[in-house]
């Protein structure tokens, strides 16, 4: 009896091991395949980053600006003349004068991504 037990475990366990096999080799498939299409699309996205450039786009969003939504509200703040840095924050600037805090936190420290000209 303890044979038949162990000969019954044994077919069981071989059993488990070859659908965790067909299982490993289904997602290795599904790996493979999800690999690809990343690749595909990283290749896809260079060559219409290429096409866009070429068009005379750069990096920046659709509507042309370079700015976030939240940095253009700042921005319309600060040209309404209130301070948008952390120091001076809603304060009036005096005589509309440039704050060089305001444009770090606009602009960042090297200015890079602005597009208009500040007053």
């Amino acid at each position: 009896m303890a044979e038949k037990d162990l000969y019954d475990e044994f077919e069981t366990i071989t059993n488990q091991l070859n659908d965790i096999s067909k299982k490993v080799s289904l997602l290795q498939e599904e790996l493979s395949k999800t690999l690809e299409e990343k690749e595909e699309l990283k290749m896809e996205n260079h060559n219409l980053r290429k096409h866009l450039e070429k068009e005379g786009y750069e990096d920046k969003d659709f509507k042309g600006n370079t700015l976030s939504d939240s940095r253009l509200n700042l921005e319309n703040l600060y040209l309404k003349g209130f301070h948008v840095c952390q120091q001076f924050y809603g304060t009036h600037r005096k005589n509309q004068e440039e704050c060089i805090f305001c444009m770090n936190v606009l602009y960042g420290s090297n200015g890079k991504g602005k597009n208009n000209q500040v007053n």
